[in-house]
């Protein structure tokens, strides 16, 4: 576990060692409540562990032990028997879906070996439609700002030396381009 940001990244991070798959090798930024959470605990910690053994604060918490807490859980809040420690991680992949995230982020979230086991945790509704296109809008927006103001820079470039600079225009024929010149 990784408090600090990696390069370009606002939030801590996990590294997921090892898995069923090679592709379960990843590293996983942390939100804002668990990098909360983490720092709390690494802060009042007496072991070396984030998440100390039952027995002992010098060996790890086991898978086990969180399968025997999780049904005591389960149990006392009367959930149904299908409630597994695995319903949270699917939970948490159909909201990132439900969030906008396509198939490939939540490969790479999930460590999954292919796009296709992702795919059932991407449910487009007509909202999240919706919102994929105002997002290309967005984005061509911005692109079209870009260009105009790239445009006026050179613009204002060639009007600040005096003279214009060569571009290529195509000459058409018969509906066809046959050559490009250069004009002046």
């Amino acid at each position: 576990m990784y408090l600090q940001p990696a390069v370009h990244a606002t939030l801590g991070y996990i590294a997921i060692r090892d898995g069923k798959s090679k592709n379960a090798k990843r590293n996983l930024s942390l939100t804002v409540p668990a990098a909360d959470m983490l720092k709390g605990r690494k802060a009042a910690a007496e072991s070396d562990w984030v998440f100390p053994g039952e027995a002992s604060p010098d060996v790890p918490f086991l898978g086990t032990s969180l399968d025997q807490q999780h049904d005591r859980a389960r149990k006392a809040l009367k959930l149904p028997k299908d409630f597994v420690v695995h319903s949270l991680r699917h939970t948490m992949l159909t909201h990132l879906g439900e969030a906008g995230a396509d198939a490939f982020t939540i490969m790479r979230i999930a460590g999954h070996s292919t796009v296709t086991v992702s795919q059932r945790y991407v449910h487009p509704t007509p909202e999240n439609l919706e919102r994929a296109f105002g997002r290309l809008e967005e984005l061509n927006a911005m692109k079209r700002k870009q260009a105009e103001a790239e445009a006026k820079a050179q613009a204002a470039a060639v009007g600040a030396e005096g003279s214009r600079v060569p571009t290529k225009v195509p000459t058409v024929k018969k509906g066809r381009v046959v050559k490009f010149r250069v004009s002046d």
